[in-house]
């Protein structure tokens, strides 16, 4: 089924604003502009001036589709691309939340939440759990291999901490799992729609058979009145020839 757009809208500093699913805006105003998807030169986030204040695109369309933010909460880009402004690619977050997609690199290893050990040849991960958590901190082992040390700190944050793609080391290790949830409700939808037509099918087939019966029922009653009307001409011909 292909997906139908939509649009919403809002009254931004006074004047109305169109949002539209596919991320693109349209101010009201009295200097109004074509609907556009906007850009910033720093190419950072597309920005729009509204009643001559300049706004962010998602948190236009975060407030149209998503309802207004929660008080310390930011809107984070699932996919990491912040251009990307369409409703389903929005959501808020926490702001410890939202920075996890922009965790740099420290200290002397080369992988994101990975620490060198200062007393053997080992790699260490301990991943902090946010200010929701009193800001404590998961240690989850040391490992010989550095590798190795930076997927297991991917996995538990991704699985457990609901860390973003853009947030891990190896975000082509679970790319898979991105899709899975969309592939089982795509087979859902497909047994849906197989169920749906196998019920219309049984219908048709219903109506088939009772088309039949009449069709027969039809036969054998005009067969009835060809043998009565034959009956009549007999009785008709023996009453002028007695």
């Amino acid at each position: 089924m292909i997906a139908t757009e939509t649009s919403k809208d809002i009254i931004v500093n006074g004047i109305r604003v169109t949002c539209y699913s596919d991320g693109s805006v349209e101010g009201h105003g009295k200097y109004r502009k074509p609907r556009s998807f906007c850009s910033d030169d720093s190419g950072r986030y597309n920005k729009k001036f509204v009643n001559n204040r300049q706004y962010k695109v998602h948190d236009l369309i975060a407030r149209a589709f998503l309802g207004n933010k929660p008080k310390d909460y930011d809107v984070d880009h699932i996919n990491g691309n912040t251009t990307d402004n369409r409703p389903s690619n929005l959501r808020y977050v926490t702001r410890s939340e939202n920075l996890r997609g922009y965790q740099k690199v420290r200290g002397k290893s080369k992988y994101r939440g990975v620490q060198v050990s200062t007393t053997n040849p080992k790699f260490l991960v301990k991943i902090g759990l946010g200010k929701e958590h009193q800001y404590k901190s998961k240690y989850l082992g040391s490992f010989t291999d550095e590798k190795e040390a930076a997927i297991a700190r991917d996995t538990f944050c991704y699985e457990v901490m609901n860390y973003p793609l853009e947030g891990l080391n190896f975000p082509e290790l679970f790319v898979d799992k991105e899709k899975a949830p969309a592939q089982v409700q795509s087979m859902q939808d497909t047994e849906e729609n197989i169920e749906r037509i196998q019920t219309q099918i049984d219908m048709i087939r219903q109506e088939s058979r009772l088309l039949s019966y009449r069709i027969d029922r039809m036969t054998e009653q005009r067969k009835e009145l060809q043998d009565e009307k034959r009956n009549l001409k007999d009785l008709l011909t023996n009453y002028k020839n007695p």
